[in-house]
């Protein structure tokens, strides 16, 4: 008897926890896509496709992007008013400083609400959405590694093309 009592009350918890999101997170409209930037909407759909929310997950997950958006432009609109007023520069940098690690903590914010919905191992893969890895930047854009003089030292078994010195050959004479 106590167990069947248990389970219908968090059955009525449940339901009146889904009523209550359904309630704060409308539906996307027009008007909310408007505030999320280029790359949060995209970011939002590459989560939305690679994890296949529930229906209600996904208007959860919208309603965080547009809260976070909207958080976000605010504060951006902090920065440029900050930037155009007449204060001294050293207290712009300090302000914006401020504003700007702001940022950064509502969109960590963001997505660790987001990654509560989710098991680790797709947390995992959710890291790999949200934090792409830097680009490698190389001297000579993409390129044979082996054939270069930069990346590879003659001492290291360097590859030179034919007709092409080694830089220990290219030493000027002592004169």
């Amino acid at each position: 008897m106590l167990v069947g009592v248990r389970y219908r009350r968090g059955f009525l918890c449940l339901g009146l926890l889904c009523a209550f999101l359904v309630e704060i997170v409308p539906p996307v409209s027009g008007q909310q896509d408007s505030l999320l930037t280029r790359g949060e909407s995209q970011m939002l759909g590459a989560l939305k496709e690679r994890f296949l929310p529930l229906p209600s997950v996904d208007r959860i997950w919208t309603g965080a992007f547009v809260a976070a958006a909207s958080k976000a432009a605010s504060i951006r609109g902090s920065i440029d008013s900050i930037q155009r007023s007449g204060i001294a520069e050293e207290e712009v940098v300090v302000r914006v400083g401020a504003l700007r690690q702001e940022l950064r903590v509502v969109k960590n914010d963001r997505n660790t609400f987001v990654a509560g919905f989710l098991t680790p191992l797709q947390q995992l893969a959710l890291d790999s959405i949200l934090n792409p890895p830097a680009p490698s930047i190389q001297h000579f854009g993409f390129h044979d590694r082996l054939m270069c003089l930069v990346c590879k030292k003659p001492n290291e078994g360097a590859i030179f093309p034919s007709g092409v010195k080694s830089p220990d050959q290219l030493m000027l004479p002592k004169q």
